[in-house]
């Protein structure tokens, strides 16, 4: 070997020996500095501790702007990446701890072709056979309500085959455990997501928690791995603007980063949307949940990292563990060793989860109407249309509405916030002066959507024709196509309000 060739081939010191062995370690994993940049410096999290550029070659901290700057060329190492204390990059911290993991599916002949692999519907029933169970709490589809769920206390096989199925929305199912637990049932299995199950685990190791003294039941957490959860009042009615009669539809899920609905439990989906077109119908608390695997479960299943027709099983606690490996022993499912799953997928999506609590974003939008602009006819007759009564609604407020004069611009400001938690679309503002019972200056705005919590100002202008400011009492009414009128309420107005 030539000096050349050494001193090209060669790290030059120890130093240089470490770094290029963690560089091709890392290398391929996509944490790169652009990512680096998008989710920690522009998200305004970083600490300007300057450890990227510390151990990165081609980095350097700029002083002035108050984050790291290339100098050189990134090869995409995702050294600077895996070393920030910002970012989460732990396997551990990304899924939690578990004793073991399995890709599992049913053995069982009445659960084979539901929802993936059968995993906890075959928990479920191995559970009530070997009477380890008195009761199961799950979310079934409401038979007066199609699609819409509701929690319920099941206590057989045949509940448990009838309770199978995914329903992408929240469910009240502690509720049910509440009333299992004053029902006398002593040991129950309790199935939910991971926002269900972080309040039952914090029930059973709070300090004031209900369930942390309670010695007459015994709780085993089966939880569901859950990237996103819908609002159905948003949800269902986009379906069925699409044709789609939901009280034909046996089974939904959520694959390769698609919503499926299906006429068939075994057959083709009959549509299928994309995540990101169902995003505005996303519950608005999924942005900030960061447990995508039920990390505080005794099993925690999904359908990630294992294929089709399977489950990804982490057993977290011991008497999970034993759970698992003896329904498998006794025929309820077939297990395969942990080295079966793809945990990449597994990690892959668990830190989008990890990092959302970075994302929070507040949108305003300023409306200002052009005082130029005509208003169309003076009158306009018709009949008004009936809304359907919507039953899960009640007495939700949909907007809350505030105002503001800014007399030297001589606007009231009319901010309006979406309340409802999903989102609202065309919302059609009207705003007029009320004089002597008679309404003057009509003006509409319609508002296309509005995003859960979003807030919106509307500027109505109050001068007269002598460019007078005009007090008194203004009118604010909202009403969509969906829901009819959402809110009316008349303002009144002083000289004594001032910006």
């Amino acid at each position: 070997m030539t000096e050349n060739h050494t001193e090209k081939e060669q790290p030059a010191t120890q130093y240089d020996y470490s770094f290029d062995y963690i560089q091709k370690k890392l290398e391929g994993k996509k944490d790169s500095f652009g990512m680096l940049m998008k989710e920690i410096v522009r998200a305004g999290i970083c600490t300007e501790c300057g450890t990227c550029a510390a151990v990165c070659p081609v980095l350097e901290w700029d002083d002035i702007a108050g984050q790291p700057k290339l100098i050189g060329k990134c090869t995409g190492c995702g050294i600077c990446y895996n070393q920030c204390p910002r970012t989460i990059t732990d396997p551990i911290q990304l899924m939690g701890e578990f004793k073991t993991g399995y890709v599992a599916n049913t053995d069982i002949p009445e659960v084979i072709g539901g929802q993936d692999g059968g995993t906890v519907t075959s928990l479920l029933i191995y559970l009530f056979e070997e009477h380890l169970i008195d009761a199961a709490i799950v979310a079934m589809k409401d038979p007066s309500n199609p699609w819409h769920p509701v929690s319920q206390i099941i206590t057989s096989k045949e509940d448990a085959i009838k309770a199978s199925g995914s329903i992408y929305s929240h469910t009240q199912t502690v509720e049910a455990l509440m009333d299992a637990i004053r029902q006398d049932y002593r040991s129950i299995a309790f199935v939910g997501t991971p926002c269900n199950i972080d309040a039952v685990d914090k029930m059973m190791s709070s300090p004031a928690g209900m369930l942390k003294y309670f010695m007459r039941a015994h709780i085993l957490k089966i939880g569901l791995f859950c990237m996103d959860s819908f609002a159905p009042e948003a949800l269902y009615p986009f379906f069925e603007k699409d044709g789609i009669d939901l009280s034909k539809v046996v089974k939904m899920d959520i694959s390769k980063g698609k919503f499926h609905l299906y006429h068939d439990a075994k057959g083709e989906p009959i549509k299928s949307y994309t995540i990101k077109q169902l995003h505005k119908f996303k519950s608005p608390s999924c942005n900030f949940c960061t447990d995508l695997t039920a990390e505080n479960a005794d099993i925690s299943v999904g359908s990630v990292g294992s294929g089709a027709n399977k489950n990804t099983v982490f057993a977290r606690t011991g008497i999970g563990t034993e759970i698992v490996e003896d329904a498998a022993k006794k025929g309820y499912l077939k297990i395969e060793p942990y080295n079966a799953i793809n945990l990449n997928a597994v990690l892959f999506l668990a830190k989008l989860k990890k990092v959302s609590q970075y994302n929070i974003q507040k949108r305003k939008v300023f409306i200002v109407r052009d005082p130029m602009e005509k208003e169309g006819p003076k009158i306009e007759t018709k009949p008004e249309e009936e809304k359907p009564a919507t039953k899960t609604l009640g007495t939700r407020k949909f907007l809350r509405v505030s105002k503001d004069v800014n007399e030297e611009e001589k606007i009231l400001k009319i901010s309006l916030t979406n309340t409802i938690g999903y989102l609202l679309e065309d919302i059609k503002i009207r705003i007029a002066t009320i004089e002597e019972l008679f309404e003057k200056k009509p003006w509409i705005t319609n508002i296309r959507e509005l995003f859960p919590y979003e807030s919106i100002e509307i500027g109505y202008p109050l001068e007269n024709e002598d460019n007078e400011i005009v007090y008194g009492n203004v009118l604010v009414e909202a009403s969509t196509d969906a829901f009819g009128k959402v809110f009316s309420k008349t303002f009144k107005l002083t000289p004594k309000e001032k910006k």
